[in-house]
């Protein structure tokens, strides 16, 4: 922003170094809650009438003479701490095949530890393959033959519920 006055008041041309001097000053400011366009306009308005020999020594004047008064002190409010973290589940008896052992269930609702549980589903989608293979879904009809079947339903008239 201050290298950036220049564009308004010719006069207040500054260098790279000569705005990293100032910066700490204009970001005063803006800590006290002083938006980048007020710090402008309190920068550029009123300049003297016969002009601004030193833009450095003008800007860190008024930097510090128009310094506005910091804000009220407000309460520091400190944020509740965050809840503990949930206990961990007891451990319980795992319900799946083979030698009795125990596991802690990573949601309630959990009867078999995780090796029993993918055993388990190994063994149910297995089953479900098989009679798959054994008793295959019939092919679906072309969608013509679909659609002419569908149409020959609606012309026979309201099917059982339909119709008063």
């Amino acid at each position: 922003m201050l290298l950036s006055l220049r564009h308004e008041r010719r006069e207040l041309l500054l260098g790279v170094r000569e705005a990293r001097t100032l910066a700490g000053l204009a970001a005063e400011w803006l800590r006290r809650g002083v938006s980048p366009g007020d710090l402008r306009a309190a920068l550029t308005r009123g300049l003297p009438k016969d002009g601004v020999r030193s833009a450095l020594g003008f800007l860190a004047h008024r930097l510090v003479e128009k310094l506005p008064a910091p804000p009220a002190e407000q309460p520091e409010t400190v944020p509740p701490p965050p809840p503990p973290p949930p206990s961990p589940l007891a451990l319980i008896a795992c319900a799946g095949p083979g030698e009795e052992h125990m596991f802690r269930p990573n949601v309630p609702w959990a009867t078999t530890c995780g090796p029993c549980h993918r055993e388990e589903q190994r063994a149910y989608w297995e089953d479900m393959r098989a009679r798959a293979e054994a008793a295959p879904a019939p092919e679906p009809l072309p969608w013509r033959e679909r659609f002419a079947a569908e149409g020959a339903q609606a012309g026979a008239g309201p099917g059982p519920g339909v119709g008063g």
